[in-house]
């Protein structure tokens, strides 16, 4: 059996059992990478026969800004039998320990900057984050992981590479166009402030630019197949996907790495701004606006990159490693008798 490609035996020794993965997600119908991951994460569970499932508050809710056809459930529907395995992203916080205790749950964390997010800090009392139950925390980048293993010392701390799909991620089979493309969602006040700069200075003429917001994944893979640059807004998140799918399609990526994008936003690859440094920033896009088109080591730099993802970030060894992960989680607490019966729906935030 394959996996997008992955030859599943070799990836792990897949022991079926009854049990499911029960994902809890935010109603949250915006594109937002976490998300997405979320849902690819029990679709390959499920392919391969590990039982999962997207867990929403609402009942009939499901993402529509990509394709999909990805099990989902409510959360007033979850019946957890022996060997069920609770998996909550850190969004929920201080809830995690309460919403299912005495089911075994792992943490999935994809911005751990966010931990501690809204939590007040006292002396001597520090928040809950973790419980008994924990089996262990799943995240997406070393910079995470190294974040992580600091706050937690004595949980098990796996990290997942995230895959990218670049039969859909590509250079646009017209070529690159003379595009500037962002997400102004992210870092806006910088980006405000590089964008007024270089008008100042007159270096944007005969550039145009593609505002990549509300759209969908195809959508969003067809702006950056036909964009020459990409603007990276990187901050300290979870991983910045997008700066990785950019450079999937074939994108020049200038930006901050914001510390996550270190991994890959390499030299010879990208050109990444040290975190804040606006006049940098100007000073390097200006460069690249400039020599667009005549300079064969940009064409290079778009071709390695793009060769960079393939290598290092393909959806085979992403679903290689979910199912070593949470398949092994499965595997650990197949005998496991789950403490309470249902998901405290109370508990979840609208």
């Amino acid at each position: 059996m394959r996996v997008n490609g992955c030859a599943v035996g070799s990836c792990y020794p897949l022991r079926i059992v009854p049990s499911t993965a029960y994902f809890l997600c935010p109603d949250e119908n915006r594109p937002y990478g976490g998300v997405r991951v979320i849902y690819r994460f029990v679709d390959t569970l499920n392919t391969v026969g590990l039982k999962a499932a997207v867990v929403h508050k609402a009942a009939e809710f499901r993402c529509t800004w990509f394709e999909n056809s990805t099990r989902v459930v409510s959360a007033s529907s979850v019946h957890f039998e022996k060997g069920d395995l609770f998996v909550m992203p850190e969004w929920y916080r201080e809830l995690v320990p309460r919403l299912a205790p005495g089911v075994p749950h792992i943490v999935f964390n994809q911005n751990a900057y966010e931990t501690f997010t809204g939590l007040n800090f006292q002396v001597g009392s520090p928040p809950n984050l973790i419980s008994s139950d924990t089996l262990g925390i799943v995240t997406v980048s070393e910079d995470n992981r190294r974040y992580l293993e600091m706050c937690f010392p004595r949980i098990r701390i796996d990290r997942i590479k995230l895959g990218i799909d670049t039969d859909l991620f590509r250079e646009a089979a017209s070529g690159k166009s003379k595009t500037i493309a962002f997400m102004p969602r992210k870092r806006l006040k910088e980006l405000l402030q590089i964008l007024h700069i270089l008008g100042l200075r007159d270096s944007l003429k005969g550039w145009e630019f593609t505002q990549i917001e509300g759209l969908t994944e195809v959508q969003t893979a067809q702006a950056l197949g036909k964009s020459a640059i990409f603007l990276g807004l990187n901050e300290r998140e979870g991983f910045g996907l997008p700066s990785l799918e950019a450079m999937a399609s074939g994108c020049i990526v200038v930006g901050f790495h914001g510390g996550v994008g270190l991994e890959y936003m390499r030299p010879g690859t990208s050109i990444p701004i040290p975190d804040g440094e606006i006049t940098t920033f100007v000073s390097e896009l200006e460069s690249v606006l400039a020599r667009w088109g005549n300079d064969e080591t940009l064409g290079t730099m778009a071709r390695d990159a793009a060769e960079l993802v393939r290598r290092e970030y393909s959806c085979d060894s992403e679903s290689a490693q979910v199912i070593g992960v949470f398949g092994g989680a499965l595997d650990r607490v197949r005998d496991v008798e789950p403490g309470t019966p249902s998901i405290k729906c109370d508990l979840l935030p609208s």
